[in-house]
Order: structure tokens, then sequence, then C-alpha cells
């Protein structure tokens, strides 16, 4: 009998830790820099929204950059130092991206004048 008590209570205690340990999607924010710095992109998965933000005075605009399946889109921040410029993507949840920064003399096109050697990317979900 006493055993049967003991499995019933351990049982009990499983099932309520079990219950209390479920987890929820984990919005996954991620910072990146361009290599040779001038650039920082935030992603905020909350919201699905990058921060492009140009961090020097160097003579070049920051463009944040996301590459969705075989597409990749690209968005410039010509404001100068200290600017940041706000996207909201507004993408399909619970995929996986890269979003990165690098840097851009604008040409009048989202892909002329880009600084490829400056591109610095990370993964990301989306939520």
């Amino acid at each position: 009998m006493r055993s049967l008590t003991r499995i019933a209570v351990v049982g009990a205690i499983a099932a309520a830790v079990a219950t209390a340990t479920t987890t929820a999607a984990v919005a996954e924010d991620a910072t990146v820099y361009s290599a040779g710095l001038g650039a920082k992109v935030q992603w905020v998965a909350y919201g699905d929204d990058m921060y492009i933000t140009d961090t020097e005075a160097d003579g070049h605009s920051a463009v944040g950059t996301y590459q969705w399946g075989a597409t990749q889109y690209f968005y410039w921040n010509r404001g100068g130092k200290g600017t940041t410029r706000k996207v909201n993507l507004n993408l399909t949840e619970h995929q996986l991206f890269a979003v990165g920064a690098m840097l851009g003399d604008w040409q009048g096109t989202p892909t002329g004048g880009l600084i490829w050697r400056t591109l610095s990317t990370t993964t990301v979900n989306t939520t």
C-alpha cells in the first residue's frame, strides 16, 4: 500500500513539473556590426523591426540587409552618423533567415554602391 501511495505522489509531482516547465516561443533579437565598422543593424523579433544605424562619419551609408529564401533585400540609411532608420518587415512567423549590416555609397538603386567586403550577417528566427 505504501508503494502505491508513493507511486501516486511521484506521478502527481512529475505531472505538475511537466506542466510547469512547458516553454513558449522565445523572441530572438540580434545585433550585427558591419565588418570594418560604420553600420549597426538591430533585429527585434517581436514586431519584425530592423533598426539600421550609421555609427561612423566615414562618408559611407549604413545598409541593413536580410535574406529570405533565395532573395536578398537591402535598406539604406543615408542620414549620416548617429542616425537610425527603422524598417518594419512583417515577416512570416517561425522562420529562420539571415540579417546583416554593411556599408555602401548610394548610387540610386538598392544594390548600387554596396561595399560587399563589409557585409556581416547572423541567422535569426521570426516570432
